[in-house]
């Protein structure tokens, strides 16, 4: 009789046993899995691919050279437009400045004729104009000749207006059409200069090379990628939190990112999604199902040695 109360005692208190030890369960944490924000380098400019600097697993820190597109269509280009702005900015000299001596030495010529011709209509009229007052000569000789002497004045005053305006420079519009020609063409020139420089593509970020797209020789469109690099601070770990613990999470939270083989790596929280999910994208128990969880995203320390798509434990 004893021993049957023992064993009967030992049965009722396996499971009150089993329930003490289920209501306090320890926080496991969650698991979660490694992202990677992938930085595509391609140059905005299409060409063939001339020489490649990096491979895949190097390091790169900003400035470093990754590779480079012929470019010999760009550098002619640029000569071209280079060619144009020194011939602009000729033109608008030309504008500050007079004729040149050669032009004026020619008005001047025609100055002298224009003086010539003069003097000889005033000689000839003060030879007449006695004789028509006599009535030797008819009164519409002597008004020819005093025309020709005006006509020969006309002359001389515009050959004289021919030098002086020979030697000033030209009209405020005209020089400001030469000046805005000028700098048109040094804007060519720069934007020339700007496609030149783009045939040679430098890291703007310090990582790594993950993966390599393209080989020298081979031709690429704009816009396509050469290279893949993971930034130094590219890996961010993405988890699901229950709608009941989701309080306890918030942006800037520090929480512990561990992975088989690998201590625990300090990460901040940069990302809480606003909208809930019913199951993850990935279901680890079947318990899980029916749970409305949250999207939690975590950037990882630079340096970390986590790889994208590793699982690893979440803990805070």
């Amino acid at each position: 009789m004893p021993l049957k109360r023992a064993l009967l005692s030992g049965f009722l208190l396996a499971p009150a046993l089993l329930l003490t030890s289920c209501s306090e369960p320890e926080d496991a944490g969650h698991i979660g899995y490694v992202e990677a924000d992938w930085i595509y380098i391609a140059s905005p400019q299409s060409g063939w691919v001339v020489s490649r600097l990096v491979n895949e697993g190097d390091l790169i820190e900003p400035g470093d050279l990754l590779f480079e597109l012929d470019d010999e269509t760009q550098l002619a280009a640029l000569a071209e437009a280079e060619s144009r702005v020194a011939q602009a900015y000729a033109e608008a000299r030309n504008t500050e400045t007079g004729a040149r001596a050669p032009e004026i030495r020619q008005l001047q010529a025609q100055l002298a004729d224009a003086e010539a011709a003069l003097a000889n209509a005033v000689s000839e009229r003060d030879r007449v104009l006695p004789l028509v007052e006599q009535g030797l000569e008819p009164r519409s000789r002597g008004d020819q000749l005093i025309t020709s002497v005006e006509r020969a004045q006309a002359g001389v005053e515009a050959a004289e207006e021919a030098i002086a305006s020979a030697r000033l420079p030209a009209r405020d519009g005209v020089q400001e059409a030469s000046l805005a020609a000028a700098q048109a063409a040094e804007a060519a020139r720069a934007t020339a200069q700007i496609r030149v420089n783009d045939r040679q593509v430098f890291a703007r970020s310090a990582g790594r090379v993950e993966e390599v797209f393209q080989d020298p020789g081979e031709f690429v469109n704009a816009g396509t990628p050469v290279l893949a690099v993971l930034p130094d601070d590219g890996l961010t770990v993405r988890f699901f939190v229950p709608q009941a613990e989701l309080p306890q999470f918030f942006m800037g939270k520090e929480i512990s990112v561990s992975s088989d083989g690998s201590g625990p790596v300090m990460a901040v929280i940069s990302r809480i999604a606003s909208d809930a999910e019913f199951t993850p994208p990935v279901i680890y128990s079947a318990d899980e199902r029916d749970k409305l969880v949250f999207e939690v995203e975590a950037r990882l320390p630079a340096g970390s040695n986590l790889r994208p798509g590793l699982p690893v434990d979440v803990d805070w």
